[in-house]
């Protein structure tokens, strides 16, 4: 299936390929490249779409349809780079559109949120919706434009907007920190972290001091110069196809049940105007390469900043768990018509990273280690239940921990072509995460996300693992992604397989499934012992992607 903008997509892309390779064409000498790429997917399962009308417009929340095997998304893309090297600096400039089809899956979600928007079931209050269309599907943005130029032969200078990864991995964000990553179009899934990570303009120094085998990394990030939303990861708050299990069709930034939570980027120690800075040291110890890492900026998971004035809710006598209120005294929303508001609050991240090739297994071990202290945690988990801090777990105010996270990681090749038939060695990649309240208190009732997350424990660890196969000369290349909660329960399975045809088509497909054990299903019921996979409940799917690559 090929949309009509897709195929206007594909042309323009080749025209623009034709055009840089032209003599005395405009962009003579210029690097072009990019994508044109349909992206769709299908529901394996029937999610939970709730609608507070029923067909003849009474009021009462229910099951909105049934939409299993729907066709979920419909998405086109372009992307075009233009780079050019100057001979002592180089420019990049990187843009991408993209545009979805509205879906009758997509339909139902918009009218069960308008619905949802019009039918506060706690007053009689009525916000303006969000269109899914317009403020989450379509977009257009400049995805990089910088400047690099070689200072002196050992320093390196590059200003724009960019992006920088620090760290071992990339798949739970431990000390790759720097930059937000934007789950509402595809919670997760896109193989390809630049494309879903958020760039930012700033200033970054590379120092060489090759008597040392080092270099020491220095980051300027402007707050001003950046928008407030580029900031932190984005979630689906505004009810759409990735929301959290049961919340597809409530959006959380109008008054929907009550449920008014916008953002604050203005809150004194979570304001985007703020200056993010870091340093970073990276160099050879022996056979280990490693690196020391410290950065200053917005946390990458934003929390709930509890209305002071608590309004809908009834008290915390039930549950014996006090109110702690504002974060830091400061509540910048309006207290009558929100429940709380989501802020970033500026944290310090200090990490270690180190790997190595290991002869005697013959495989490259990696190891990652960051420390967080004062990192800001939601609280109240039967406070909510009880009817206080606004009927909802979590909202009873934000709290502090000292927090460290982990990741081992082995990386190797299998000799598997007598086995599985495949053209050459596999990869193979096993990943260990976890994180670690070192002041852990049972009763400080922390939870893993405000709203109906389950209680968190003190370690909460989560295993990882993929086979990547070759076949027909890389041809054709099959995958396998795993990963299970060892702490709260759930897991998920990922096989897809890539074809590639020449240097241009390329066409993945891949079945997303997620298991949740009995504690997960819950989420139904009170919201209470839902975690990770638990949020993922009812959205199976199946997914083909199809690239033209220039």
């Amino acid at each position: 299936m090929r949309t009509p903008l897709a195929c206007a997509i594909l042309a323009a892309s080749v025209g623009a390929h034709d055009l840089a390779r032209a003599e005395g064409g405009l962009f003579e000498d210029w690097e072009v490249s990019g994508y044109a790429r349909q992206h769709l997917s299908w529901n394996l399962e029937n999610p939970y779409l709730m609608d507070t009308r029923d067909p003849d417009g009474l009021v009462g929340a229910g099951r909105r349809g049934d939409y299993k095997y729907d066709l979920s998304m419909a998405r086109t893309i372009l992307k075009v780079n233009l780079f050019k090297d100057f001979g002592g600096s180089q420019f990049n400039i990187s843009g991408r559109v993209a545009r979805e089809v509205e879906t009758n899956y997509l339909k139902d979600l918009q009218q069960a949120m308008d619905n949802n928007a019009a039918s506060d079931l706690f007053s009689n209050r009525r916000k303006s919706r969000v269109d899914l269309m317009d403020d989450v599907y379509n977009s257009e943005e400049i995805r990089e434009f910088w400047w690099q130029t070689d200072v002196t032969p050992t320093t390196t200078l590059k200003l724009g907007k960019q992006q920088v990864v620090w760290g071992e991995t990339d798949f739970f964000q431990s000390l790759d920190v720097i930059h937000g990553y934007d789950n509402r179009i595809r919670s997760f899934l896109e193989p390809e972290n630049e494309d879903v990570r958020k760039p930012l303009w700033m200033v970054n120094l590379v120092q060489r001091f090759d008597s040392v085998d080092g270099s020491l990394q220095m980051l300027l990030i402007p707050g001003k110069l950046n928008r407030a939303r580029d900031r932190g990861n984005s979630f689906d708050l505004e009810g759409g196809r990735w929301a959290n299990n049961p919340n597809k069709g409530i959006t959380f930034e109008s008054a929907t049940f009550g449920a008014d939570v916008p953002y604050n980027f203005d809150h004194k120690e979570a304001d985007m105007d703020d200056l993010s800075y870091g340093l970073r040291w990276k160099g050879m110890a022996g056979e280990w390469e490693y690196s020391l890492g410290w950065f200053h900026g917005p946390s990458t998971n934003p929390v709930i900043n509890s209305n002071p004035n608590n309004p809908l809710g009834v008290g915390d006598a039930a549950s014996g768990r006090s109110f702690v209120g504002a974060y830091k005294g400061d509540y910048r929303s309006d207290p009558d018509s929100t429940v709380g508001e989501l802020i970033f609050p500026f944290v310090d991240v200090f990490g270690v990273t180190a790997n190595r090739y290991v002869e005697s297994i013959d495989a490259v071990f990696s190891t990652e280690l960051s420390y967080i202290p004062n990192a800001p945690y939601n609280v109240g988990v039967q406070a909510g239940e009880a009817g206080g801090c606004a009927f909802f777990p979590g909202f009873c105010g934000i709290i502090e921990k000292d927090v460290v996270k982990t990741m081992l990681r082995l990386d190797k090749q299998l000799n598997l072509q007598n086995y599985l038939g495949t053209s050459r060695p596999s990869f193979f990649s096993a990943q260990l995460f976890n994180t670690w309240i070192t002041n852990f208190d049972r009763d400080d009732e922390v939870v893993n996300s405000a709203g109906f997350s389950g209680r968190t424990k003190e370690h909460s660890t989560i295993a990882t693992a993929i086979l990547a196969t070759n076949y027909d000369n890389d041809r054709i290349n099959p995958s396998l992604a795993l990963g299970t909660d060892l702490s709260y329960g759930g897991s998920f399975v990922i096989p897809s397989v890539e074809f590639a045809y020449g240097n241009h088509w390329r066409v993945r497909a891949e079945a997303d499934i997620f298991f949740d054990d009995k504690h997960q299903k819950r989420a139904l019921q009170g919201f209470n012992n839902t975690n990770l996979f638990g949020y993922f409940t009812g959205n199976d799917q199946l997914s083909l992607r199809v690239t033209y690559q220039f």
